[in-house]
């Protein structure tokens, strides 16, 4: 079996493959704040860190729902506080 001596040698691996994986991968925890508060927190994470960034980025950094990040930074563009640019 795939050059493996045996059914449970394979699960073994293929379970310790997908543990690897779960370790590497980021896990972002969501934090329930208010639209004022997400805008808050985006116009402040782009002062500190100037150039382009991802609503996904905002997301991951912060913690921040989804749809609370892209309402805010709508909102930020909207009100000629951000801008949307591409490099």
């Amino acid at each position: 079996m795939l050059g493996l001596p045996s059914r449970s040698a394979f699960i073994r691996q293929a379970v310790l493959g997908k543990l690897e994986e779960l370790e590497t991968a980021g896990i972002t925890e969501i934090r329930e704040v208010s639209l004022k508060e997400a805008m808050r927190l985006v116009q402040r994470y782009l002062a500190k860190n100037p150039g382009t960034h991802y609503v996904s980025e905002l997301i991951e950094r912060l913690g921040l729902e989804p749809k609370i990040a892209f309402d805010a930074a709508q909102k930020l563009i909207d009100d000629g506080r951000a801008r949307l640019g591409r490099d």
